[in-house]
């Protein structure tokens, strides 16, 4: 029975797999570093076939297949690397890219060998098939995993320079991504080598599989509330006249003249310093969750990097800190303002321009030393006894 249910379980991950992946098409995600998430989605959803069809049918009529299925997670790396390195850098691919899937592909000339002309070689067979080969498999995946979220640590500290809220969103999405892609693609080596060292009487640990369906479900759901997240994330153009460019070239680590040549002079620090002022308090651009840099810049008007110099070596601030000044200041006078008292937390932060109350709830600690819960409490409790 408990089997049964692991089957269907299975067979239900593997049916809306199918569905992300058409949606993800759908959603016109095949371009640059999307192509590499749907390839990732298409190795585990032939992960997953495998395991739900018979072994014995499987090793009769499509060995080659079945035997190919056991060096599937020296996929999962370099593809969820790939995918992130493009997204958040957006760095045309180079020629070398086919190097990433030399180990798959070596196992995959050796499997070829193995079965059309009857090749063995004890050290090989031992590298992808006994415990060296699930370190191996282990080892690309942890190597791999973590390249991706060194990329995610780079995009996310010139994130503050360029953009201020909604891309913070599937910049979290992202990073979770990784870490629950690192576990169930470790879970899937680990149990792939079980399978095959305890063969015949493996078939407890095929169960193990079922965290392809738990993962993929999880993707599917944060496409169903949150699609933002996906739109957003594709919405990055590679034309630097328009958007930031690609992130880890805006990490410029110099010493003192970083606007040496801006050719800014200090009257002009001032008066766009005056215009940031007048255009932030008066049409309060803060209140848009999706506000750029650019967008700020272009209500000044003046040149992005002139007001990235202003913010940065003026005012001390990165953009993305200093929008949620005001976001925050606004949050606060919402928060006292006693016709809104019924209102939920929620609803402040989407007013004061923060489109995730987790974000909301971050900044606003980091700005005023509590939660915004505990800041309206101690209004109530101040009012109550003023009235007392």
């Amino acid at each position: 029975m408990a089997a049964q249910l692991i089957i269907f379980l299975m067979l239900f991950g593997g049916l809306q797999g199918i569905l992300l992946f058409l949606f993800l098409i759908r959603k016109k995600l095949y371009h640059s570093g999307y192509i590499f998430l749907l390839l990732y989605f298409a190795v585990m959803l032939l992960q997953i076939t495998l395991k739900i069809m018979s072994k014995t049918w499987l090793m009769n009529n499509w060995g080659f297949l079945y035997g190919l299925s056991y060096f599937l997670p020296l996929l999962y790396g370099p593809l969820i690397f790939l995918f992130a390195s493009q997204v958040l850098s957006a760095h045309k691919l180079r020629s070398q890219v086919w190097l990433h899937f030399l180990p798959f592909s070596m196992g995959f000339l050796y499997l070829v060998l193995e079965r059309q002309f009857d090749f063995f070689h004890p050290v090989i067979n031992g590298l992808f098939r006994r415990e060296s080969g699930m370190l191996l498999q282990l080892a690309s995946i942890t190597i791999y995993h973590g390249l991706a979220m060194q990329d995610w640590t780079r995009y996310k500290t010139s994130l503050k320079n360029y953009f201020s809220e909604t891309h913070r969103l599937q910049l979290n999405w992202i990073r979770q991504l990784l870490i629950s892609s690192f576990v169930v693609c470790a879970i899937i080596a680990v149990a792939l080598y079980l399978i095959y060292v305890h063969h015949p009487k493996s078939l407890p640990y095929r169960y193990w599989f079922a965290v392809i369906t738990v993962f993929i479900y999880w993707v599917s759901y944060t496409a169903l509330v949150k699609p933002s997240v996906f739109s957003i994330i594709k919405g990055y153009a590679k034309d630097e006249k328009t958007v930031a460019p690609g992130m880890p070239r805006l990490v410029i680590h110099r010493s003192t003249r970083k606007y040496s040549n801006s050719g800014l002079s200090n009257d002009d620090i001032l008066s766009i310093q005056g215009a940031l002022k007048k255009v932030t308090t008066e049409t309060k651009p803060y209140l848009n969750p999706e506000l750029t840099i650019n967008d700020l810049a272009a209500m000044i008007p003046c040149n992005r990097h002139h007001l990235s110099q202003v913010l940065n070596e003026s005012l001390k601030n990165s953009f993305y800190d200093y929008v949620n000044y005001y976001r925050v200041e606004e949050a606060k006078q919402l928060l006292m303002n006693a016709s809104k008292e019924n209102y939920k937390i929620s609803s402040i932060a989407y007013d004061a321009g923060f489109n995730s109350l987790s974000t909301f709830n971050e900044i606003f600690r980091k700005h005023t030393g509590t939660t915004p819960s505990r800041f309206r409490k101690d209004l109530l409790e101040v009012s109550k006894q003023r009235h007392g």
